[in-house]
């Protein structure tokens, strides 16, 4: 079993040595700059001269633009994307703004006997069902100001630069989970809370209910109601304040003597609690998973990730008469098919 943290995450990327390359836009042409992190330092541009300038050239603006982008990807590195075991990703610069799920169809073939002169039964495409998907555009941008610049605040321009990967990949996350977060669940995609005695006895209520075993017993009832509703769950999505008890809930235990075996089918558990800012003060906030909720998903067939352009770095001059030196905006466009109901069960822990 796989589980998924911003802070497990971030510790699996501070081991061994990765390297990519990241694309940004420079006078209207696609460029790349090398990223390279090893045992979770990474590689950044040092730049010991004013930011004003460096836009006065070329080269220098150029340089700017490259050492803009590590730092955001310094952010982005903050906060991991915590979707991917859900969602298959599909890219591709030719996608329309909006289009239905054709791409989220399966085939459905079934053999027969054959008869001789009989029709040969052919199999079809089925869709799943789900909202239509649109691709948005989310743009972000900050300006560095003669004040900065005179004062040599270089250290203010590297934190805007990182502020502004955290919030991208935050928004990623609010994007992808939260579709399944704030869903209004029919009936027959919820999984009430059961109890169980510290003796196995199944109660009525959580009077003389054991929590560990309660627990235990509303996973199990989880997964068996997504595989009889014929889309059995793999994926957990919880809350990280209830993670110790979803590990032991699900590993073999024994109480009075008697013994409890581990529960199996859950290959995936993403810990998401959500994400929050402030910005000319003003607080923004993106919610996670509630404490004592979590939903167990059907991944990738009814969840895609449509990426039509990737986030996008570019550098300009400024704005003479507010005496801002540079501005630096980001942008990147994207959409999210989320087929909720046919693939996910909301599940309510038992009270403590």
């Amino acid at each position: 079993m796989r589980t998924h943290s911003i802070e497990e995450l971030k510790e699996k990327r501070r081991k061994g040595t990765i390297e990519t390359e990241v694309p940004f836009l420079f006078n209207g042409k696609q460029e790349v700059v090398p990223k390279k992190i090893v045992n979770g330092e990474m590689e950044v541009i040092d730049i010991d001269k004013p930011i004003g300038e460096m836009m006065t050239s070329e080269t220098s603006r150029k340089e700017l633009v490259q050492k803009v982008v590590l730092d955001v990807e310094l952010g982005r590195e903050e906060v991991p994307v915590l979707y991917n075991p859900i969602y298959e990703l599909l890219t591709d610069p030719n996608f329309p703004k909006e289009f239905e799920a054709k791409w989220a169809q399966s085939g459905t073939v079934i053999f027969f006997e054959h008869l001789e002169g009989e029709e040969v039964k052919f199999g079809s495409l089925q869709a799943e069902s789900g909202p239509i998907a649109r691709l948005k555009g989310y743009a972000a941008g900050f300006e560095y100001t003669k004040e900065m610049e005179i004062f040599n605040q270089m250290f203010n321009f590297e934190i805007m630069n990182r502020a502004f990967g955290e919030a991208h990949n935050a928004l990623l996350n609010h994007l992808h989970l939260g579709p399944i977060i704030g869903h209004s669940y029919k009936a027959g995609n919820k999984t009430a809370a059961q109890f169980v005695s510290e003796t196995g006895k199944v109660l009525e209520n959580k009077t003389g209910a054991h929590y560990a075993l309660s627990l235990r017993a509303t996973l199990r009832k989880a997964l068996k109601d997504t595989r009889t509703a014929k889309r059995p769950g793999t994926v957990l999505l919880a809350n990280s304040a209830d993670k110790e008890d979803i590990q032991e809930a699900l590993g073999s235990m024994t109480y009075a003597a008697t013994p409890y075996g581990a529960t199996s089918g859950i290959t995936d558990i993403i810990y998401y609690d959500g994400w929050e800012t402030d910005v000319a003060r003003k607080s923004y906030a993106y919610p996670g998973v509630p404490e004592g909720k979590a939903f167990l998903v059907r991944p990738k067939r009814g969840f895609k990730e449509l990426v039509k352009q990737g986030l996008q770095v570019q550098s300009t001059i400024g704005d003479l008469s507010r005496l801002v030196e540079a501005q630096i905006v980001g942008d990147f466009w994207r959409g999210v098919f989320a087929a909720v109901d046919e693939n996910v069960q909301e599940i309510t822990f038992p009270g403590q």
